[in-house]
């Protein structure tokens, strides 16, 4: 233990670790200061079970409308950042296009939190415009699709000031939690690493920490380089 902190009593070990905190500290302000759109595609399927063939025995009417094939699709957004996100932020409304055969037949919005969020729409050809309104933090509506025609290909988008792009939130939830995987991974490798430098161990102690730190490096490639985590964050 004692060897331990003379190691990390060490000047230079000091300075290394002041600019791992103040890089730290900066990382986290950056992610504080974002403005954070993103939105979750809650499903989007047939309102009749296609897979037992009702549909071709039923006449579907919507609105004293014949329909083809009669679908809904239910998308939530969430301003998940710290900072709101004002009207004038809004370069463009927030468009929800439906790729496909299919035209929309009706859309409702409502409010989630808070409730009394004030939210104006239109429908344009195959695309829902939302308004540009203010977003607190945590402020989160629903937008409910229904539309005749094949299923759906959906892209919410935006022009936002701040906001380089709006995203998935399921994107976000995995990314969090890669994040975290690696952080844990982490911690136990520079344990193993101190562990097998400055204390007695087992003989083949040493291959253990190299394949800590191997499976650190396999968990941060597959993470960060092939699934993008933190421009997923």
């Amino acid at each position: 233990m004692n060897q331990i902190g003379d190691f990390l009593g060490k000047p230079w070990w000091q300075g290394i670790s002041v600019v791992l905190t103040v890089a730290g500290l900066l990382l986290a302000m950056i992610q504080l200061r974002k403005k954070k759109l993103g939105y979750f595609i809650q499903f989007s399927e047939s309102v009749f079970a296609e897979d037992l063939g009702l549909t071709d025995q039923l006449s579907i009417f919507y609105q004293d409308a014949v329909v083809k094939s009669l679908r809904v699709a239910s998308i939530k957004f969430k301003n998940y950042g710290f900072l709101p996100i004002r009207s004038d932020d809004f370069h463009e409304a927030i468009e929800i296009k439906l790729n496909g055969s299919l035209s929309i037949l009706d859309c409702q919005v409502k409010a989630l939190n808070p409730t009394n969020l004030k939210l104006r729409y239109s429908i344009d050809d195959q695309s829902i415009l939302i308004e540009p309104t203010l977003l607190n933090s945590k402020d989160m509506f629903l937008v409910k699709i229904i539309y005749d025609g094949e299923d759906a290909d959906i892209k919410p988008t935006c022009r936002i000031v701040g906001v380089n792009r709006m995203k998935d939130l399921d994107s976000v939830r995995q990314a969090t939690r890669s994040l975290a995987a690696i952080t844990v991974i982490a911690i136990i490798a520079l344990y193993a690493l101190l562990s097998w430098a400055f204390f007695s161990t087992p003989d083949g102690y040493g291959l253990q920490v190299l394949g800590c730190l191997a499976l650190l490096g396999a968990v941060t490639y597959i993470s960060i380089y092939r699934d993008r985590i933190f421009s997923d964050l």
